[in-house]
């Protein structure tokens, strides 16, 4: 009989310290992964950024330009240096220094959509022509409403999207 207890308290102690065991290695596989969540670069964001608004990615890219005024904003290119995509501060992030420019870095964000409508783009169209009126005139500006334009008509759209990072931290890769 004390054979037998002794058995069972055994084989209930060895039974606990797997268990115990194996939900330790499960915490420690989840906690890992977080850590090593793939990062994306622009390119490839933008061609999911729609299905992505309002998730928490990971961004890595090389710093094109940091704002002076308030150094709230930078903007992060594709690997070919010509698609910037902005990156706001927020969270752990109180702001981006010039000296960033040229860097490689891995952000941790939040995808925003921001919506341009068929009004703000007349508005501005307007305001634009207005300038021209004035001798104070640029391409780009135009340039840029052309393409919207013509997106929102591909896209049977009466809005133009701007995808952008709401970033929570980041890190220089080395």
């Amino acid at each position: 009989m004390v054979k037998t207890i002794a058995i069972l308290i055994l084989a209930g102690t060895l039974s606990y310290s797997l268990t115990s065991c194996k939900e330790s290695q499960k915490t420690k596989q989840a906690t890992t992964s977080v850590h090593t969540q793939t990062s994306l670069n622009v390119d490839s964001l933008l061609q999911v950024a729609k299905q992505k608004v309002n998730d928490t990615i990971v961004l890595q890219g090389k710093v094109k330009h940091t704002c002076s005024n308030s150094g709230r904003r930078c903007f992060i290119t594709n690997p070919s240096g010509e698609t910037p995509l902005r990156v706001e501060a927020s969270g752990n992030i109180k702001g981006f220094n010039k000296e960033l420019v040229g860097s490689e870095i891995q952000v941790t964000g939040i995808v925003k959509e921001q919506r341009l409508s068929q009004e703000y783009i007349d508005n501005w169209e307007k305001k634009i022509k207005e300038k021209e009126e004035e001798g104070e005139h640029c391409d780009s500006e135009s340039n840029n409403i052309t393409q919207m334009r013509e997106w929102m008509k591909k896209n049977n759209k009466d809005f133009y999207s701007i995808y952008y990072l709401q970033g929570i931290d980041y890190e220089i890769v080395k």
